[in-house]
């Protein structure tokens, strides 16, 4: 009776560690498809803390799956943040250094998160330094429309409402961006999403085989 309920233990724990394995892996895997991408861009400085991004309209819904900070003058992890037309954060995350780059940008995964059809704000932290501006070869998703750029000074990630009205080129400050699609899991996940699978099965066969043998006792009967 003892060996069967250390295996039962075993079986129990192994596959609530498969599980956890799981979720992480749809957590944290991410087909990255940016929004916007570009063929170059210039460089301006500045010393003073920012919130940078830009409006942008989405004319039917898409689900964001990661966020993105230029590599340009990236030394240092960064916030990026989505806002509504209102000024409602929807999300954010931090954006390592170590996180991977596709095209001009590094991509933190998020949860997803649907946006609808409407008028959005994208930004950013920046501490100072180069940022990339007056890009060229402008290419984006479909659907998706830039309408200005937005900054507010200050530290921390804030909403940036103030517009310089195109004075950083037609496709304003280009700090961040996002990227669309929805979380898949990594080879890796799908091994222990089997392994999973296979543990429950043994667990549930073990269960079965302790219920027929206990049903087959009476109090009082030999051993």
């Amino acid at each position: 009776m003892g060996q069967k309920m250390n295996s039962t233990t075993l079986l129990v724990g192994a596959a609530a560690a498969a599980a956890f394995s799981l979720s992480a892996g749809f957590a944290s895997a991410s087909t990255i498809t940016p929004a916007y991408e570009y063929a170059s861009t210039g460089s301006d400085f500045d010393s003073r803390p920012f919130t940078l991004g830009f409006e942008f309209s989405l004319s039917a819904p898409v689900t964001v799956n990661a966020l993105g900070y230029t590599t340009l003058g990236f030394t240092s992890d960064e916030q990026v943040g989505i806002w509504d037309s209102s000024g409602t954060l929807l999300t954010s995350t931090t954006v390592l250094t170590t996180d991977p780059v596709v095209g001009h940008f590094a991509y933190a995964s998020i949860s997803g998160v649907t946006l609808a059809a409407g008028t959005y704000t994208i930004g950013g932290t920046y501490d100072g330094g180069p940022f990339p501006s007056f890009a060229s070869g402008v290419t984006s998703i479909p659907g998706y429309t830039y309408i200005t750029d937005e900054q507010l000074y200050g530290p921390g990630l804030n909403d940036p409402t103030v517009s310089t009205g195109g004075g950083y080129g037609a496709n304003g400050i280009t700090q961040v961006d996002f990227s669309v699609g929805s979380a898949v899991p990594e080879p890796a996940t799908w091994a222990m999403t089997l392994l999973g699978l296979g543990l429950t099965g043994g667990l549930l066969r073990l269960r079965a085989r302790t219920g027929r043998g206990r049903q087959g006792l009476r109090p009082g009967a030999a051993a």
